[in-house]
């Protein structure tokens, strides 16, 4: 028995030299004492490493703009735009997300202007005429390298008709209504009354096009001619994205209310009556060919659906069986061995995007993530927060020292895309911390969640100040400090307002009737 020991502390240290002397993505592997995956850099510099690439290191292309304005991704060789159609709504829709996040947690306004800049020129360039049947709603794709967004060719590569693309004129309505809430995002976040505008007219025209669903045909078909309303083709699950854009401008009262409250219904009950039943989660990549079956499933729309069921429990009575349901339904289908690749690696779940496209991913490894992180918050569930954390621990070693993002950890193929490696990225991070806010930096000073967009938040030693559009919000914040006093409005929020764990350094406060300068001090620098 003695001796059986031995040998198998043996093969152990033996496992963990190999596996420590490894290296994934360029980086060392760097594990803990039980041999599970730990990250190659902290969360907090993995994002400000992304941003910096952003923000500094991006470059300008022959057309005059900067490469993320007309590409999808670069070539890691050359850093320049490469050939494959661009998802300008998307990818739109999810830095928007990803700098309001990261802007509360962060303080740097430099992220929210990059985006800015592209939610204007999506307007400017990339929005159909007011006259045709889908008005004043943006395009989900475009030719590579086009000044101009009007739909993307169906791809030819090396001469060879591949198939895919949403074809000229054609929008992807799902898109409308993520890059929609993203406009309204911008309006909370900025003021500027032409986002709310924009994202008026993408919930008018959702409303004005919805249609009783089945199993074959969704409330908004997944690609249509914006100009007739011929559809292209009829199905996808990504729903949710529309229903946040309704949810959100009914809760504000912007628009027709009550139109967007009927919209809202028939895409709900369509959801709730077939792929939340069946599975069938079909069809969300813009650059996905045709296809006669709804056969390609992917990780997307259930991951957001789930986020949208724990983020909003009083929307479905059945929300704790539904999510844990859409996780589970995630890690058989995707958390899976591939050719070349595990579906667990060093503990770590490894995440596919898609059945037509099985390579394992930063962004969608990222995205799974935080959705666990959050079911672990609710449920309890340390089995999840486990695999939350060495999931997102995985998806760190996608990032370089360079803040280049690689989609994927295979070389051979990898690449640098905008969406899967700064859009839908960054903000996984942020969600996760927001969940779990003991994974936020240890003596530094993060927003990691809040209920309403932060539109405005200084940082100096040993204060936080902050505004929220809503007066009525929950804040979840990472101190290095103990806090003297939390203020809203001027005044001293009572003590049940407001919780701090001296153990994690975590401070969470629920504030109503007040959204400005809300204050958070340190008790210490108060008694001098």
């Amino acid at each position: 028995m003695h001796s059986r020991s031995a040998l198998l502390l043996f093969l152990l240290g033996a496992f963990l030299s190999t596996a420590q002397n490894a290296t994934f993505n360029h980086h060392p592997v760097t594990l803990d004492g039980e041999g599970k995956l730990l990250p190659w850099t902290p969360y907090d510099r993995v994002l400000r490493l992304a941003w910096d690439f952003l923000l500094n290191k991006v470059q300008t292309e022959d057309n005059g703009l900067k490469t993320y304005y007309a590409y999808c991704c670069l070539d890691p060789e050359k850093m320049r735009g490469t050939a494959w159609p661009h998802n300008p709504a998307g990818l739109n829709a999810m830095l928007a997300d990803s700098a309001a996040a990261y802007y509360a947690y962060s303080g740097d306004r430099r992220v929210v202007d990059l985006v800015r800049g592209l939610l204007d020129y999506q307007i400017a360039h990339g929005t159909t005429p007011a006259e045709w049947k889908w008005p004043r709603v943006p395009y989900a794709s475009s030719d590579h390298g086009a000044t101009e967004y009007r739909g993307a060719f169906e791809l030819q590569y090396d001469k060879v008709h591949i198939g895919r693309g949403d074809g000229y004129g054609v929008i992807e309505p799902d898109k409308v209504g993520e890059l929609g809430f993203g406009y309204l995002k911008f309006y909370e976040l900025t003021g500027d009354s032409k986002y709310r505008d924009a994202a008026v007219a993408c919930a008018s025209a959702l409303s004005r096009n919805v249609r009783e669903g089945t199993a074959e045909r969704s409330p908004w078909p997944f690609r249509v001619y914006a100009e007739t309303g011929f559809v292209r083709e009829e199905y996808t699950a990504n729903v949710i994205g529309p229903i946040r854009l309704l949810d959100e401008l009914i809760r504000i009262g912007a628009g027709n209310t009550g139109a967007y409250r009927q919209a809202r219904d028939t895409a709900w009950k369509w959801l709730m009556a077939f792929p939340m039943k069946n599975n069938v989660w079909v069809n969300y990549f813009e650059d996905i060919p045709f296809m006669d079956k709804l056969w390609n499933l992917n990780q997307y729309s259930p991951m957001e659906t789930a986020r949208y069921l724990m983020d909003h429990p009083k929307a479905d009575p059945d929300w704790r069986a539904h999510a844990g349901a859409l996780l589970e339904f995630v890690e058989k289908t995707f958390a899976v061995d591939i050719p070349n690749a595990r579906g667990v690696q060093w503990g770590a779940n490894a995440i596919s995007e898609q059945l037509d496209y099985m390579p394992k991913m930063g962004s969608h490894t990222s995205r799974y993530a935080s959705v666990s992180a959050r079911w672990a918050e609710l449920a309890g569930d340390a089995g999840a927060k486990e695999k939350a954390y060495r999931s997102l621990n995985w998806a760190t070693y996608m990032g370089n020292e360079s803040g280049a993002v690689n989609d994927q950890p295979d070389l051979q193929h990898a690449g640098i895309w905008f969406s899967d490696g700064y859009g839908d990225f960054i903000r996984h991070f942020v969600y996760a911390m927001g969940a779990q806010p003991e994974w936020a930096p240890a003596g530094q000073d993060h927003l990691v969640r809040s209920s309403s967009v932060v539109s405005d938040v200084k940082y100096v030693q040993g204060r936080i100040a902050y505004r929220t559009f809503d007066k009525d919000s929950v804040e979840v914040l990472r101190l290095s400090f103990t806090p003297a006093a939390v203020r809203a409005g001027g005044k001293d929020l009572p003590k049940t307002n407001w919780t701090f764990d001296p153990k994690l350094g975590v401070l969470r406060i629920h504030h109503v009737g007040a959204n400005e300068l809300l204050e958070v001090r340190d008790a210490a620098r108060d008694s001098h």
